[in-house]
């Protein structure tokens, strides 16, 4: 499940205790121990044929389930059902079958069967006038989309399974500790496409009706099936020999490249560092109206076609959501956590995957910049509560993808590929796909995973890390002696919840008034460590952790001025350098930001936030703005805008703005353009806010701030 807990997401108001606890559901009396169901059968292979009625919003259909006793004696088999199925009739290998329905399931009598003996379930059903749900709020089954007045040909429907919504339109055995092969036929209108998972196997048009059949034949979670249909723009392609499919809206297929240009490197990128290529048949992503996030059912994604982008809005701004969602083809589909406590072994590498392939793609401090939005959001949900990585104590299995399981999991693995290294942290991953493919787990077996395959073990970091709540929470201090420096360390974290003192292995970086580097390791293991480290004596900072190898928070620590200046130069990683380049501006010294700023000029530069200097520019630095206006960052090209807007307007100054007011400029700078000349003189530029009307962009922000430019000209 693809929500977006990274740096896009706003961090939580922190509430008060008691209204914490209230709102905590992984504590009683709202949470409760939950266990994966047992199982009277192993559900084999899943056969669904549907067919969709949208004007009537109605379907109709029949799942067959081909099952295997687990044991002898087995009288009744059950499987699951939505209560807003009408069931028309249920069948025993091909006969009436009698069977009795409790809420969510229905019970089928078989007869007393062997060990191992096969059954076949069927289950023929319809659902009429359903609305569906919308997913991002805890929403799923099957939803139809509805047109609007300003977007008539916006229809069409969706499916989404997680975590048990699939037997909302097929019913079959819907939990994830039991897999199956599938194949589906969905019916639609002639002029739709229907995408579902696997091979598309056949294809048939029968008057105004068109029939799909999408095959699996490998196993898989009923909760990852899935269907996708409607008027669409598909664009196809091949990676090695995996079909690729991007899917949007009809309409939309101009978006496509600029959404999915990077699904190819992706897919060499997780298939190389895992040494387990990309496990199906195919790869279908398909973005959908209605649907909030992402969500990973095996080889066919469903995507918010909100997230859909194009160049001018950055640099392909949606590598976030379509990394975190391929890579859950690994982790989730080719082996998935056995129950719902477990959602983690899916969400925290789906999301650290995404930030690797972010460090892959953008580079370190790219990597940097999104550990430390994960840090930020899973410690806003931390001032609500705190929960075991792992448990089975929760009020419902949708409340378990939350900023624990995705950032909070991440950051944990962040963690332990910083304390055991790369090789080893791929190794062990390589070790688990292996082993484990097409395989329901728990948290330990990924734990031994790592020891048999690299002979480390992590026991001690489950233990501290999955097993227990909370996070480390660091002060420190220094004091320079002749040749060293005394190091205090506190944890000062409340243990009262069961959050441990824990014992981590630990950096602490140096930069001397030169610029000399250097690192030595310690151990954090106490409520307090004191430590007298060699250091040369001009140092002028110290860094506990200086490359945020872990999960931690530093409470209350501010550099002085001469180790912030040193920190913006030689820090090691672009968060500290970021938060020292704001204390460097707000301590007056713009020379020196300005100088960073200039020297940093890739398209994801280390200093990407330059607002900090357009709050107060002078006219002294009127040419550095004007050439940022090229930079290839386009945040900073914006941030340049909004700085000569606070400059006295000047002709140049206006030639500039114009000549970024273009179909080809980043959308954040023309919008900010338009804003600066507005601000300037409206009624001169009006010609220039008229053309401007005429240059589309995704959003339409474009034309609305040309709309408003025009009202302040007319006033």
């Amino acid at each position: 499940m693809g929500l977006r807990y990274l740096s896009s997401l706003l961090p939580l108001m922190a509430l008060s205790t008691a209204f914490a606890q209230r709102q905590n559901p992984f504590a009683p009396p709202s949470a409760t121990m939950h266990f994966a169901p047992s199982r009277t059968c192993d559900l084999l292979h899943l056969d669904v044929e549907l067919s969709v009625d949208y004007p009537a919003r109605t379907f109709t259909g029949t799942s067959r389930n081909r099952m295997a006793a687990l044991r002898n004696g087995i009288q009744e088999v059950s499987i699951m059902a939505g209560t807003g199925l009408t069931i028309l009739n249920v069948t025993l290998n091909g006969q009436t079958a009698a069977y009795r329905r409790e809420r969510d399931r229905i019970y089928v009598t078989t007869g007393t069967l062997k060990k191992g003996q096969e059954v076949l379930i069927g289950v023929s059903y319809t659902q009429a006038n359903s609305k569906g749900t919308g997913f991002g709020t805890g929403g799923g089954g099957f939803h139809w989309i509805e047109p609007t007045p300003d977007n008539p040909t916006r229809i069409g429907f969706w499916t989404q399974g997680e975590t048990n919504y699939n037997s909302q339109w097929a019913p079959t055995w819907d939990y994830p500790n039991d897999l199956a092969t599938s194949r589906v036929r969905v019916t639609v209108q002639s002029d739709w496409t229907a995408i579902g998972n696997g091979t598309l196997t056949k294809e048939t048009t029968t008057g105004n009706k068109k029939t799909f059949e999408w095959t699996m034949t490998q196993p898989h979670a009923t909760y990852l099936l899935s269907l996708a249909g409607g008027p669409l723009d598909i664009k196809k392609d091949k990676w090695q020999d995996v079909d690729l499919w991007y899917v949007v809206p009809r309409g939309k297929g101009k978006y496509i490249d600029d959404s999915f240009g990077n699904t190819k490197d992706m897919l060499t990128y997780f298939s190389n560092v895992l040494g387990v290529k990309y496990p199906w048949p195919k790869y279908a992503q398909n973005a959908m109206y209605d649907f909030g996030g992402g969500m990973e059912n095996v080889s066919a994604t469903t995507l918010g076609q909100n997230s859909l982008t194009e160049k001018r809005e950055g640099h392909f701004d949606m590598d976030s959501l379509n990394a975190h969602e391929l890579a859950h083809q690994w982790f989730g589909d080719l082996v998935n956590c056995m129950h719902w406590g477990d959602a983690w072994l899916n969400e925290s590498f789906a999301t650290i995957f995404q930030i690797l392939y972010f460090e892959h793609s953008r580079g370190a401090a790219a990597y940097d910049y999104e550990i430390e939005g994960a840090l930020r959001s899973y410690l806003a949900e931390s001032r609500r509560y705190k929960r075991p990585l792992a448990t089975k104590l929760y009020a419902n299995p949708d409340v378990n993808f939350d900023s624990h399981a995705y950032p909070k999991g991440a950051l944990i693995m962040h963690t332990l590929r910083k304390q055991i290294g790369d090789e080893a942290f791929f190794q062990g991953l390589n070790y688990y796909l292996t082993k484990w493919r097409h395989t329901p787990v728990e948290s330990a077996q990924l734990r031994r995973s790592f020891l048999e395959g690299t002979g480390i073990n992590v026991e001690q970091f489950w233990d501290q890390w999955i097993d227990k709540p909370g996070h480390p929470v660091i002060e420190y201090s220094w004091t320079q002696m002749d040749r060293s420096v005394m190091l205090n360390v506190k944890q000062t974290q409340s243990t009262s919840d069961g959050t441990p003192i824990y014992t981590i292995p630990a950096k602490v970086g140096f930069i001397t008034k030169s610029g000399q580097r250097s690192v030595q390791e310690v151990l954090l293991s106490k409520v307090q460590d004191d430590f007298t480290l060699t250091a040369p004596a001009d140092t002028i900072a110290v860094i506990l952790d200086p490359g945020h190898d872990f999960l931690r928070e530093i409470a209350n620590h501010k550099w002085s001025p001469a180790a912030a200046e040193a920190i913006l130069t030689y820090g090691w990683n672009a968060v500290d350098r970021q938060s020292a380049f704001s204390q460097v501006v707000a301590a007056g010294n713009r020379k020196l930001a300005l100088d960073t700023l200039a020297a940093d000029l890739g398209t994801h530069p280390v200093i990407s936030q330059s607002r900090d200097l357009t709050m107060q520019p002078v006219e002294s630095e009127r040419t550095f703005w004007m050439k940022e206006l090229g930079h290839a960052n386009y945040g900073r090209r914006a941030n340049a805008v909004l700085a000569l807007a606070k400059l006295a307007p000047t002709p140049e100054g206006a030639a500039a703005m114009k000549s970024v007011i273009n179909g080809t400029s980043p959308v954040d700078v023309v919008v900010n353009a338009i804003r600066t000349l507005q601000t300037w003189d409206a009624k001169a530029h009006r010609s220039t806010f008229e053309s401007a009307l005429a240059i589309e962009d995704m959003r339409g922000r474009i034309k609305r701030a040309a709309e408003q430019a025009i009202q302040m000209a007319n006033r």
